[in-house]
């Protein structure tokens, strides 16, 4: 082999090793030191784009966990309330027992009155209680995702606590006007049937929210009559017929009145545009042949929801039916049932929660991080290569010195 001295090809060698043995030992310690496998994305393009994803996956499904953990702290406030709510439920109905003792005078029962009284607006204040600004009782469902794209739900059903009361049920055997404003006309009252003249009307002294359900029972006794039934002046039914019949109207109580005759399950008469708000019931007498007689009368609520309602809009023990405590206690009952299986759902879906972010965390570490007896390995080895490469590069580079002893 020539000696020269422009080039010095084994020098060239040991120097690209030497770099290579560099580099790799370099990527080594950088492992080691971030602990993860892919320090740049040359390392592993696609198990960095992988890794993205499950990364980005598994705090979604913390975040998700997060949430589920709010819910379930909105559900046992929720049920503390409950509990809160039975216990004054359970209190109310002993000052009921108490209540009727013939014993008690007129002082004692005033005494219970007024703790009843006081009761009455720790449970209103009780159904207004909120977690974190939202109200804790409320027809509003709420649901919570228990997956991290949100394609999973668990829905707590809305409780509305205090509900909504029912006027008492109303019905005249017209025995006598008295309960009523006459309007035109002369009608007149005989062993309890109400007779109407033509174009007369019999408007009621009380007044009426829906949704509400009115029943009359009616003798057309001529050819052409008709009895009209109007709420807050617009007209609900009007029937023409003969005979006796009882009619049913239904307001719903957002605008809309369905009659029903005979008790037939399809409207003979469907009315729009009724008022909803608190309206007078007028009946009229129509024109025609022969007289029109209302032989009953009666209208009753049909949005009562929730027996608490009832306790709550009592005007007194005197006045509040033992039936309605036990009824308001049964309610709580089932509400406090309702909450605690919302409860356990959104416990076992946080479970499973744990797990899948766990196995997602898991899957990512076998994408990005490093192994650290393997790495380690090769760390030891590519240090001992550049320590190799760096004497035989001190070495490649004296061959040249032959040359100048070949010249001296």
């Amino acid at each position: 082999m020539s000696v020269v001295i422009n080039s010095n090809y084994a020098a060239t060698v040991a120097a690209n090793n030497l770099a290579a043995s560099n580099q790799f030992l370099q990527r080594s310690l950088n492992r080691l030191s971030n602990g993860s496998r892919i320090v740049n994305p040359a390392d592993d393009a696609g198990g960095l784009a992988v890794s993205m994803k499950l990364s980005a996956a598994a705090r979604r499904q913390g975040a998700a966990a997060t949430n589920i953990g709010n819910a379930n702290s909105y559900l046992q406030t929720q049920d503390g309330v409950l509990k809160v709510v039975g216990k004054v439920i359970e209190r109310i109905g002993e000052l009921k027992t108490l209540y009727l003792d013939p014993t008690k005078n007129s002082t004692d029962l005033a005494n219970y009155d007024a703790e009843f009284g006081q009761l009455q607006a720790e449970l209103t204040s009780l159904g207004a209680e909120k977690f974190n600004g939202i109200s804790l009782f409320s027809a509003t469902d709420l649901t919570v995702a228990t997956t991290e794209d949100g394609a999973g739900t668990v829905t707590a059903t809305g409780m509305v606590l205090l509900g909504t009361p029912a006027f008492p049920a109303s019905s005249d055997p017209f025995n006598d006007l008295s309960n009523w404003t006459v309007g035109g006309g002369s009608p007149s009252v005989s062993a309890g049937v109400l007779a109407l003249p033509p174009f007369s009307d019999v408007t009621t002294n009380a007044t009426y929210a829906g949704p509400l359900e009115i029943n009359l029972q009616v003798d057309f006794s001529g050819f052409l009559n008709d009895i009209r039934i109007t709420f807050g002046g617009t007209n609900v039914v009007s029937k023409f017929n003969t005979g006796v019949h009882s009619i049913k109207i239904a307001l719903d109580g957002v605008g809309n009145a369905n009659s029903y005759l005979d008790g037939e399950t399809t409207a003979f008469q469907t009315t729009s545009g009724v008022p909803t708000g608190a309206q007078a019931i007028n009946l009229f007498g129509g024109g025609g042949m022969g007289g029109v007689t209302v032989q009953s009368f009666s209208v009753a609520s049909t949005n009562a929801t929730g027996n608490l309602a009832e306790v709550t809009s009592a005007s007194g023990l005197g006045s509040l039916a033992q039936s309605s405590i036990t009824s308001a206690i049964n309610d709580i009952a089932t509400d406090r049932a309702q909450n605690g299986a919302s409860q356990s759902r959104l416990n076992f879906a946080s479970e499973v929660l744990g797990m899948t972010k766990a196995n997602l965390e898991a899957a990512n570490s076998r994408i990005t991080d490093v192994d650290v007896a393997a790495e380690s390995t090769q760390l030891a080895r590519y240090n001992i290569l550049v320590q190799a490469g760096t004497a035989m590069l001190s070495q490649a580079n004296q061959s040249a010195q032959a040359a100048l002893r070949l010249i001296s």
